[in-house]
């Protein structure tokens, strides 16, 4: 005699399963849009209190077993793809920021100096605006090269590179803000390196001098 083994789930947690679909979808397109990564971090609180009674329902409420954990699944699944969103599109922009420090190095390499700006590598603003976002910034400054873009996953930390270690530096907001908060006004001004060369009077790399 064959048997067939059917789940039934009722009314209230097909909406259960329902109402955790909608707002994981609407979690996803939220937090997974560029620079919402932080909101996990509001949402930590909340979901580890559903989660603690998640486990309460699937121990204690066998009835209501097979809706909980299909509700957990789908978060699951929306929290991958959050993470996945992210990781791609910091990848991507990587990539690209990798590839404007090649250029740089080798600007530096034929001519001797670091490019004044990035529109002298045969760059147009837009279309690095398309690759990095339009938060990203570069100087040429005592012969030295920064170059830094805004983290995709967070609209507040920064990636500068390193030119002297080769190095991607990760400059959290909160380590931004404590420097310059601490910052002594005597350092305000930038330092001149006696062997660069000599910036232009009034420039904004000549540091006025005091009678």
């Amino acid at each position: 005699m064959n048997e067939q083994v059917r789940f039934f789930l009722s009314r209230e947690s097909k909406r259960k399963i329902n109402s955790a679909i909608i707002v994981a979808v609407l979690t996803v397109l939220t937090v997974g849009q560029a620079h919402a990564a932080f909101l996990l971090v509001v949402l930590a609180l909340p979901i580890s209190a559903w989660l603690a009674w998640s486990v309460y329902i699937i121990v204690r409420r066998p009835y209501a077993r097979l809706a909980q954990i299909i509700c957990i699944f789908v978060w699951m699944v929306a929290f991958l793809l959050v993470f996945a969103a992210h990781f791609t599109r910091h990848e991507l922009v990587r990539s690209d920021a990798n590839q404007v420090v090649r250029e740089i190095r080798r600007h530096i390499a034929d001519y001797g100096r670091c490019p004044p700006q990035l529109l002298a590598l045969g760059y147009k603003q837009q279309d690095l605006i398309d690759r990095l976002g339009e938060n990203f910034g570069y100087s040429c400054e005592n012969r030295k090269p920064r170059f830094f873009y805004v983290a995709t996953f967070t609209i507040f930390d920064t990636f500068e590179y390193d030119f002297e270690q080769s190095t991607w530096d990760y400059v959290s907001w909160a380590e931004k803000k404590k420097f310059l908060d601490t910052r002594p006004t005597g350092l305000a001004t930038e330092s001149v390196d006696p062997s660069g060369v000599a910036p232009a009077p009034g420039s904004r790399s000549a540091p006025r001098r005091t009678p």
